[in-house]
Parts: C-alpha cells; structure tokens; sequence
C-alpha cells in the first residue's frame, strides 16, 4: 500500500512509500481505509516539533470498513463502518482504546 512516511528525523524527511499490508493480531481488526486527513500533529511531526520514532506512517485521523477481525475481538465484525483518531500513550484495555 502507499503510505506517508516519515523515514527519519529532521524538517520535512517525508515521501509516499510503499509498505507492506499488515496482518491483524488476534485482539486487533484490519480496516480498508477510505478517507484519511492531515492534521496539526503531522505538520509538527513534519517540522519535528512533537515527539515519533521513525519511520512513522502519519494521517492517524482516518475512516473505513474492516475487513478482517481478530479472534479475540468481541463487539465489531467484517462490514462495521468505523473511525479512528490514534494517540501515543494510551492505555489499551479502556472502551475508548
């Protein structure tokens, strides 16, 4: 798949890429995005102003369908339309996670 990238530190170090497709684990789903954004954090991510390891994929803010659902997920299914806004640091085991 194509992606953003940004492959190392430093003002700007960012192209369109092609990565590899990942699998799900057995606790994740995998979604087939249909919209992404650019937001504030990628420009400060592309100026180096916040904090990543690279090499990052940005556009975390996104829309989609999943299309593959883990063996431990309980409560989505393959055709659930969703939405996703990632943050560092979070928990994983709350709703919101």
């Amino acid at each position: 798949m194509k992606a953003l990238v940004k492959y190392k530190k430093g003002i700007d170090n960012m192209e369109i890429r092609n990565v590899l497709i990942p699998e799900p684990d057995d606790n994740e789903v995998k979604i087939k995005i249909n919209a992404c954004g650019i937001c504030g954090t990628d420009i400060k991510i592309m100026k180096d102003e916040f904090p990543y390891n690279t090499p990052v994929i940005v556009g975390h803010e996104f829309s989609g369908e999943i299309i593959k659902v883990g063996k431990k997920v309980n409560g989505w299914k393959i055709g659930d339309k969703v939405v996703s806004e990632l943050h560092t640091g979070t928990c994983g085991v709350c709703r919101f996670c």
